[in-house]
């Protein structure tokens, strides 16, 4: 029959899965300096997990300082297919580095999938919050094209708490989500790195009001007139 995990009882009748109950008991939140940390040249790519399946999908890093304040803004954009591509898709294809489409590649025509954006927001020592906006082609949250996720678990290591060079702050993370990333079933758990630049960060309002298709469509165009 197999490993059946062990329940238990606890206090109100609640009866809950040992296994999950340990699991969640044992990540601790923590935000600490490294000084270990190598600073990365090449593109970051953001882990994915669900503890007995991995994956990894390339990501761009944003950041926005605020001096005074001593604050920054981090903002890792990625993309996977849509779902309705994930249900029909080989593994290989699963894989490919959906978040290209933004960036002016010259041989596209057209544009699909779910975009990502992690956005964490660091003051001084502290994470002032953390979340996670996705924004597809497809109304497939729901009946509507956006989601949005606060995260409340995590594991950030960082170079520095003072961001008033945005080049000099870069890092590694580990992140607990309450539902899944969307790549594959109860992907939960991402990990990844940053390094830091002076860019800008994309808005909640605004990654929920983007029209991607059309944006895109604009791009295509653009990049005809340039060639011409």
């Amino acid at each position: 029959m197999g490993c059946v995990p062990k329940k238990e009882k606890i206090e109100s009748n609640i009866t809950v899965n040992k296994e999950e109950y340990i699991k969640t008991e044992q990540f601790q939140n923590s935000f600490k300096i490294d000084t270990s940390l190598l600073k990365k040249t090449t593109f970051d790519f953001v882990k994915i997990s669900n503890s007995k399946k991995n994956d990894s999908i390339l990501s761009i890093c944003n950041c926005k300082k605020d001096k005074k304040n001593n604050i920054i803004k981090i903002q890792l954009e990625t993309a996977i297919p849509t779902q309705k591509e994930l249900d029909t898709m080989s593994e290989n294809f699963k894989k490919r580095n959906r978040i290209l489409q933004t960036r002016d590649l010259g041989y596209l025509t057209k544009i699909n999938g779910q975009f990502k954006f992690l956005t964490i927001i660091l003051k001084d020592s502290l994470v002032k919050s953390i979340d996670l906006y996705s924004k597809s082609t497809e109304k497939e949250y729901n009946g509507i094209d956006f989601d949005s996720l606060s995260i409340e678990k995590y594991k950030i290591s960082i170079s520095k708490f003072d961001y008033s060079i945005a080049s000099d702050v870069y890092g590694n993370f580990e992140l607990q989500l309450k539902k899944g990333f969307g790549l594959f079933e109860n992907d939960t758990i991402l990990k990844g790195t940053f390094v830091c630049n002076n860019g800008e960060v994309s808005k909640k309002k605004e990654i929920k009001n983007w029209n991607i298709k059309k944006n895109f469509k604009n791009l295509i165009m653009n990049t005809e007139l340039n060639l011409e």
